[in-house]
């Protein structure tokens, strides 16, 4: 089973706590303190109802994808 990691993006220091379940399986739990640094997760959606949209940021993406490379999350397969 996975365990819930706290990972920091490289780019805006944002903090959010991850929790991997496989490869394709996240989930990610953010707070204001990282919407208001991170100025993708914080973009408006262009779709009415388009909470993904509104909350993905590329760089935040890769430092989850490497703590998942690194081990972080124990074992995903």
């Amino acid at each position: 089973m996975s365990k819930s990691v706290q990972i920091t993006c490289g780019t805006c220091s944002g903090e959010v706590v991850v929790k991997k379940f496989s490869w394709h399986h996240t989930t990610v739990q953010w707070n204001a303190a990282t919407l208001s640094s991170c100025t993708e997760l914080g973009a408006p959606s262009t779709e009415a109802h388009d909470i993904a949209a509104m909350r993905s940021c590329p760089r935040l993406r890769e430092a989850i994808n490497v703590a998942a490379v690194e081990g972080r999350f124990g074992n995903l397969d």
